[in-house]
């Protein structure tokens, strides 16, 4: 299976066939079903963005979560794999940008909310295809079809909520704060996105001279025309809006003059090699000196400002000890400046730019990477040093923060943002952080947890358009907040609808008895039963007291209208807005032609027949019609009179369903209602939601629809209007254990009852210890919850095969796909696997992937082919291992048990690379000790050399034979989780006629300690050190292994070694027999004396190698029958002849012919003293 017969194997090649069966068989759908109703394994899958393609990192990700969730699920967990897509924020909004040609927010807005987030939804899935496609390829098991999707309303409603909440709990506030900056996408940035995006730069730093105003007391002195105070700042676009300076009152300052100036700084500061002039004061003595500004701004000047003020924030470790002060940009000067009453006013706009009200630099970009930036620091400089405030200026090296996503540096600005106030809750986050078991360890209390112990209050709000909208409201008179946590309290707090409604569906007709497709194009008729049935819902209508009824033109419902608007007293009309799902090329055909073409309900709102329409379409002209009934009517109550899926679309529009609910809602009234939402006759109550809706009837809580939500404030009356922001879509996916189960209005049991929350395990890359990793536990720890994840693997970063980080510009990105298509993602799992722990970097280097797979699968490939080869032809591999007579089927038992423990344990500890390196440990001992030492016993047939040795018997062959398949086949468990494609060809191959079963179906082994023998596994480990030595010896000697000697000896200190497993040392290091000897000096002595016998024996076998490598170079079968031809000096001839038998059985030959053949595969040399000519060719 999965290979023709005889085609050599090629593990990418084998992978595609696996994943047809996996496809065909729905493999992966059938693997949860089995094992539903288990103790569930929760797992929680971070959302990629779709809009960039996969990287090889995304693999290591991707492989590393994969292979716990198929150990776990063989374990017998139920382990349900939900996909994500996070699909909000600056990622998004960038490519829609680039797509439309806008470069600015004015741009965007003078092109349109609406429009902008209509291309920013489209632009979300751009590489969705191709993420779907690779994930497939890679074999990671991901339920793609039911992914959560953070921009659909179900997901925003569960946010809202978690808002609310926070909101209750005064943890959401709005405040005035330094905040990152990024000028050219005009918002604002979290924390742990700052942390994303550092990197080293060059910049120049200033020393600058500020001129104290003369007459002033310093001390027992006084300031003189040219007296100074020298600071020092790496940000000279901040220094037109200095206000103040800042000193340490505790601080020693000095004087030193230089060029007829004075000039005060720290005594202790980096500047002290300046000297002094004998004067020196404590910086108390300067507090309150005032000074004349750097730049004539007047919104900067008022009573308190341009003065010097005391600071604890002041040091001596970098600069001159003093620090200018500008509030706006600066966290230590904003607080300084409310403190102190100093003006604040911004000398930069929001995009970065000098504001109109400072000269010389107006309208020029402040601070960037970019020459136009570096311009406007050489004209900084310029007017300073024309000013005679310039000291000094030099180049550092230093990390600055840029814009996770546009890369443009980052500024610190003061702006009125919302927070969620994380900076109360670090004593909750660390306690929840201490109960998690991280992998590797020390990021719990390095990385991660010096992040938590410096933790800042969250900056959530963005000045941006796709995006959740921030669900707060405030009065446009009193200033009052209104925190709303879902669509229902939406509806309410607007006062829910203006009027009531019914819908009902006509009763039964002609079309049910056919059960045909009519648009309303011929005129069925209802049926007498039908008839009977509408008179039964009108009665019941009469209490209703219906103002309104409106009815579809088609015959069914016209006549279903006329039935009950007799009895109820109440005129109908016609609206063909109501009328029947269109589907005119279909009319009057059966049912199933439209099923059959459509055969699911998403494919019904996205496609239609020529001419018709699709749910979508439907929808749209339903909601219009409620619309106008909200605008038309107040108090009244409306009955529609319809069809089956008008009446359904009614529900989804009215409700805000999104069209996977409408699905779901359908599908439940489906198996209610014997494949109908409503039944004939049927009338139910249709509540209308007042909520944001596009022009499509769809309710969408996106800009700018949310925007046109107003209400009256409870308060004074005034307007209630949504404020602008939208949330820092980190709390997107940091909120998702929450909304991706619609939490708390769907599944709360899973939630509340610990089904679904936490999740056992997560993994991602170390970028994400800071951002992912952070979020949800930030959002888990503000609503009260417990650590949201148990057991975390932080992955450490791939670089190339040099250590250098990855980059386009240095040509060494690694694209999967092609890796892949090379070696096979099974190699590249096993790579990963195995070449560092999980969190330490990878150099990736694609000659590793190949000696990976080489060490691994080639080698496991190799033992089942022997098997295959030399085993019996009726197979149980599967067969539970019982008691072995042989010593050495008792030994590699006892291995395999050994390393089920081991790897079991490993896997449980998420220690991935110890558990695959056990098992590569195994296969060597497997392939290299146990198979090499049985491959006679699984030769019956074959006896030894010179007739002399003695038949194997057929119940030693089979318990070898049953050993050597029971083994493989436990192996085989084993290594499926690590590479799952591997695994399933292996097992296919053992298992031939299970062609439908899969080895993820299969159980992880069970560890039977009693066949754990550890005096046999050790004595057997001190053999091979025995072994080995004696190899050594052998190559120190200039012996052949193939060339028997006479005898070993052995000193007793080596320990005392049962016969059988000596035998397996005799045979190992090819004598004749060993001996031990108390009188040997050394641990082994080895005779070295050659007999004619001997030299003969070993001539024989090292031409048998031989000719096994000709086999093997003309790519024979190890079934293949051969013709051997010889050409030897006469004296070989005739040792040959004596052996012949034996020679034949080895080689497989049919004869052996003493002359050259023309077209044999030969070698040119090298063959054994006195042969002159070996070939083989194929019978």
């Amino acid at each position: 299976m999965f290979l023709e017969k005889d085609k050599p194997f090629k593990l990418p090649e084998v992978e595609e066939e696996v994943l047809k069966f996996w496809d065909k068989e729905q493999i992966f759908e059938k693997s949860l079903v089995r094992r539903k109703g288990k103790k569930p394994f929760v797992f929680y899958e971070g959302p990629p963005y779709a809009n960039g393609r996969p990287g090889i990192h995304h693999v290591l990700a991707r492989t590393y979560k994969d292979i716990i969730l198929r150990f776990r699920s063989m374990r017998g967990y139920y382990v349900p794999r939900r996909a994500g897509w996070d699909t909000h924020g600056l990622p998004v909004e960038i490519a829609a940008e680039k797509a439309l040609g806008l470069k600015s927010k004015k741009d965007i807005e003078k092109f349109g909310i609406e429009l902008f987030n209509q291309k920013a939804k489209e632009a979300v899935w751009l590489y969705k295809d191709e993420w779907e496609a690779l994930t497939n390829r890679i074999g990671y098991w991901l339920d793609l079809k039911n992914a959560y999707i953070t921009y659909e309303n179900e997901y925003i409603e569960s946010l809202w909520w978690i808002l609310k909440k926070l909101s209750d709990k005064k943890l959401l506030f709005q405040g005035h704060k330094v905040v990152p900056w990024c000028t050219r996408c005009g918002t604002a940035l979290s924390s742990h996105e700052l942390a994303q995006g550092y990197k080293e730069v060059k910049d120049q730093s200033a020393y600058v001279k500020f001129k104290l105003k003369p007459g002033q007391k310093i001390g027992s002195w006084e300031t003189g025309d040219r007296s100074y105070i020298l600071a020092w700042t790496t940000t000279p676009w901040t220094l037109p809006g200095n206000v103040a300076l800042a000193v340490g009152e505790n601080i020693e300052y000095q004087s030193v003059q230089i060029k007829g100036d004075q000039v005060w700084y720290a005594s202790e500061s980096t500047m002290k090699e300046l000297g002094h002039d004998g004067k020196k004061v404590k910086g108390k003595n300067l507090v309150g000196l005032e000074y004349e500004p750097l730049f004539d701004v007047e919104k900067l000047q008022n009573e308190n400002s341009h003065k010097i003020y005391g600071a604890s924030f002041v040091t001596t470790t970098d600069g001159t000890g003093v620090v200018h002060i500008a509030p706006m940009y600066g966290e230590d000067d904003y607080k300084l400046g409310i403190a102190m009453e100093l003006p604040q006013y911004h000398t930069v706009s929001e995009d970065g730019r000098f504001v109109s009200g400072v000269p010389g630099l107006s309208g020029m970009i402040a601070k960037d990477h970019a020459d136009s930036a570096k311009e406007t620091e050489a004209k900084i400089f310029e007017i300073l040093d024309k000013g005679g405030n310039l000291f000094d200026k030099k180049e550092y090296v230093h990390e600055y923060p840029f814009c996770w996503r546009c890369g443009t540096a980052v500024i610190y600005y003061a702006r009125t943002s919302w927070f969620i106030g994380m900076s109360k809750l670090k004593q909750e986050l660390l306690s929840r952080n201490a109960k998690i078991n991280w992998i590797p360890q020390h990021i719990k209390d390095g990385r991660f947890g010096e992040w938590l112990r410096e933790v800042k209050d969250w900056n959530l709000s963005r000045e941006r358009y796709w995006g959740v909208p921030l669900p707060v409201w405030q009065c446009n008179q009193c200033h009052e907040t209104k925190v709303i946590g879902g669509a229902d309290e939406l509806n309410k707090t607007q006062g829910g609808s203006r009027n009531e409604y019914l819908v009902m569906r006509h009763g039964q007709s002609e079309i049910q008895i056919k059960n045909i497709i009519d648009s309303g194009d011929h005129n069925f008729h209802l049926t007498k039963k039908g008839q009977i049935q509408v008179r039964a819902t009108a009665n019941k209508l009469r209490k209703e007291k219906i103002d309104l009824i409106i009815a579809s033109p088609v015959l069914r419902t016209q006549e279903t209208a006329e039935i009950v608007s007799k009895i109820i007293g109440v005129p109908f009309i016609t609206d063909i807005r109501i009328q029947e799902f269109q589907l005119p090329s279909l009319s009057g055909k059966p049912v199933e032609a439209y099923d059959r073409n459509y055969p699911t309900y998403q494919s019904r709102f996205e496609s239609t027949p020529r001419g018709g329409e699709t749910l979508r379409d439907l929808r749209k002209r339903l909601a219009e019609l409620v619309r106008e009934m909200e605008t038309k009517y107040q108090g009244k109550k409306i009955l529609f009179i319809t069809h089956e899926y008008p009446a359904w679309m009614f529900f989804h529009t009215n409700l805000g369903w999104s069209e996977k609910q409408a699905i779901r809602e359908k599908e439940k009234m489906d198996a209610k209602k014997d494949g109908d939402f409503i039944e004939v006759a049927e009338c139910m109550n249709l509540p209308y939601l007042l909520l944001p809706r596009d022009k499509n009837g769809q309710v969408d809580f996106h800009r700018p629809f949310i925007d046109s939500v107003t209400f009256p404030c409870e308060k004074c009356r005034g307007k209630m209007a949504r404020i602008p922001e939208v949330a820092d879509v980190w709390f997107d996916s940091g909120a998702m254990p929450f909304a991706q189960l619609h939490y708390p209005f769907e599944n709360k049991d899973s939630v509340d009852k610990r089904t679904a929350y936490p999740a056992d395990y997560i993994a991602e890359g170390m970028d994400q210890t800071r951002g992912w990793f952070y979020t949800l536990l930030a959002t888990a720890t503000v609503l009260g919850y417990p650590a949201p994840y148990k057991n975390v693997i932080s992955l450490g970063l791939i670089n190339d095969k040099n250590g250098q980080k990855r980059a386009k510009s240095k040509g060494n990105i690694v694209e999967p796909r092609s890796v892949i298509n090379t070696y096979g993602v099974d190699a590249v799992r096993w790579y990963f696997y195995t070449a560092t722990a999980a969190g330490e970097p990878k150099n990736f280097d694609e000659e590793e992937v190949k000696k990976a797979t080489r060490r691994y699968h080639l080698v496991l490939l190799n033992s089942w082919v022997f098997y295959d080869t030399y085993g019996p032809k009726v197979r149980q591999p599967a067969k539970k291992i019982g008691k072995k007579k042989s010593v050495l089927d008792q030994w590699i038992v006892a291995r395999l048990e050994e390393v089920i423990e081991t790897a079991t344990k490993k896997l449980d500890a998420y220690d991935i690379r110890e558990a695959a390196l056990s098992l590569e440990g195994f296969l060597d001992d497997f392939s290299r000790w146990y198979i090499r030492r049985s491959r006679r016993r699984l030769q019956p047939a074959r006896q030894g050399l010179n007739g002399r040795g003695k038949p194997l018997s057929q119940s030693d062959y089979k318990e070898a034979s049953e050993t050597l398949g029971q083994v493989l086949y436990h192996l085989t468990l084993l290594t499926a989780p690590f590479t799952p494609f591997f695994g399933e060809y292996l097992y296919h191959q053992l298992e031939p006629k299970k062609t439908k079963d899969s080895v993820h179906f299969v159980d992880w082994p069970k560890l039977d300690k009693k066949l754990i023998n550890k005096k046999l596994l050790k004595e057997m480990a001190e053999v091979r050190k025995v072994a080995a030595v004696v190899l050594a010896k052998r190559a120190e000697l200039g012996i052949r292994v193939r060339q028997p000697l006479a005898t070993l000896k052995l000193n007793p200190s080596v320990g005392e070694i049962r016969p059988a497993i000596l035998e397996i040392l005799r045979d190992e290091v090819n004598v004749k027999r060993v001996v031990y000897d108390k009188n040997l000096k050394e641990d082994i002595w080895l005779d070295e004396i050659i007999t004619e016998e001997l030299k003969e024996e070993g001539l024989i076998r090292e031409m048998i190698r031989q000719i096994q490598d000709l086999r093997q170079k003309a790519g024979f079968k190890p079934r293949d029958a051969v013709k051997l031809f010889v050409e030897a000096e006469q004296d070989v001839c005739e040792i040959i002849k004596g052996q012949e038998q034996f020679i034949a059985l080895e080689v497989k030959a049919k004869a052996i012919i003493f002359k050259k053949e023309f077209g044999a595969t030969t070698e040119s040399g090298g063959y054994p003293e006195g042969v002159t000519y070996l070939g083989v060719k194929k019978v």
